[in-house]
């Protein structure tokens, strides 16, 4: 079996936006049932966990990061990919300590140069062995690419999108895009994204005007043109309601199809 066509088990750590939901202080229908028990309109930050042929990848780590392994009952790390260094996406990585200290290892991480450059300037305690005392540290092995690359022989895309000033990845591995912050995918990158059978997608809002993210319609726009069979909306902001996502599509004159539906924390899904 190819690494293609090799079972895929990928679990949805957070699917929120930056501001998590519920939002401080909002008192909006969504907000307040995402602070009921087991709704689905919780929501942290962005964030997958990749199980496929043996290898354990861990995709961004946001300010809920350990809160979200251990609640998902994650056993392993063995690498890092980050999208970009807004803090919603790295701010947790000092909690990188723990799967480190468990595992017994140092942590390779990988991602685009800029992302490097202020990881290395943000927690600079982490890249070297002399602050790596008592058990409280974890060391990070920097990597930085310039194209396609492998995890132990598991090949990794990146997929440049443009999401504002900041130089921005989504990936694919084998059946698999993850693209959870992106206002526009370049044609290029498209292109790389071909015959994905899991897509998850940057799907903010509704608003079509907002500078950085995707809003829904441009997202299922996306999802049709690459004719992905099951599609997942993330990076969800407070305005998107689980509980009645096909009726507010309805009302936003957009065209839901069957294929495309929202992610929510602690989803699996097997690819």
């Amino acid at each position: 079996m190819s690494e293609r066509d090799a079972e895929m088990t990928v679990t949805v750590l957070g699917s929120g936006t930056s501001t998590g939901v519920p939002e401080y202080r909002c008192l909006c229908d969504t907000c307040q049932d995402a602070r009921n028990n087991g709704s689905r309109n919780a929501r942290t930050r962005p964030s997958i966990h990749v199980e496929i042929e043996g290898r354990f990848l861990q995709f961004d780590t946001g300010p809920n990061f350990l809160e979200q392994i251990d609640r998902n009952g994650i056993e392993r790390i063995d690498s890092v990919i980050y999208t970009h260094c807004h803090a919603d996406h790295i701010s947790g990585t000092n909690d990188l300590v723990m799967p480190c200290r468990k595992q017994d290892m140092d942590m390779p991480i990988y991602g685009p140069d800029e992302t490097m450059r202020v990881m290395q300037k943000n927690f600079d305690y982490m890249f070297s062995r002399d602050t790596y005392q008592g058990g409280g540290v974890a060391h990070l092995i920097p990597h930085s690419f310039s194209g396609r690359f492998e995890i132990d022989g598991l090949e990794v895309v990146p997929i440049p999108v443009l999401h504002g000033a900041v130089d921005t990845q989504g990936y694919r591995v084998g059946s698999l895009g993850y693209v959870p912050d992106v206002k526009v995918m370049p044609e290029a990158s498209l292109a790389l994204m071909e015959g994905v059978e899991l897509l998850i997608i940057d799907g903010l809002s509704f608003n079509s005007r907002h500078p950085t993210h995707l809003c829904v319609a441009e997202s299922i726009e996306i999802s049709n043109s690459l004719d992905s069979p099951t599609t997942y909306l993330t990076h969800l902001a407070h305005r998107i309601d689980h509980r009645n996502f096909k009726e507010q599509c309805d009302q936003q004159n957009v065209d839901l199809p069957e294929h495309v539906e929202l992610a929510f924390d602690g989803m699996k899904i097997t690819v």
